[in-house]
């Protein structure tokens, strides 16, 4: 029998979440205008564009596809990009049209990130398979923006 893959927590990753935009066809474009990223040995700011082009598959199910420009404390850049899928039952949506915090143990929200950076002292994330879990997530109303909170983790 092969190796089992372990993840490893490597990051955080918080975000501020604005009202999406509603093109129609089921598609919710949110805009990430602030947001930090952070490592045992580094930190970084997202910046723009960032944002998240989610389609509903069914009333309680959510296709993610996010985009997220960072600049690290030395000035290099970081790009992550990742699918996902977001499972809600009928307590989690009361809580999201309430605009109420929404702990990881209540809902399935997973995503696979990739990264792509330019920093020297982080070229391995290049290379590595990630997996992330939402940990708190309030999804934002017309007049107030959310907020998300993922632990991103490697596969080892």
């Amino acid at each position: 029998m092969g190796k089992i893959p372990t993840l490893e927590k490597v990051m955080t990753m918080e975000a501020e979440i604005a009202a999406p935009h509603d093109p129609g066809q089921g598609l919710g474009i949110f805009n990430v205008p602030s947001g930090s990223i952070t490592g045992d040995d580094f930190t970084a700011k997202l910046i723009a564009p960032s944002g998240d082009w989610s389609r509903a598959r069914s009333e309680t199910v959510m296709q993610l596809d996010v985009r997220a420009s960072a600049m690290l404390e030395d000035g290099s850049y970081m790009y992550l990009t990742y699918p996902g899928r977001v499972v809600m039952n009928e307590a989690v949506l009361a809580k999201m049209a309430a605009g109420e915090e929404i702990d990881g143990s209540e809902m399935y929200f997973t995503t696979t990130p990739s990264v792509d950076t330019n920093s020297p002292n982080h070229m391995w994330m290049n290379d590595t398979m990630f997996v992330g879990q939402m940990q708190k997530v309030t999804f934002p109303t017309p007049e107030k923006n959310g907020y998300l909170r993922y632990e991103i983790y490697k596969i080892v």
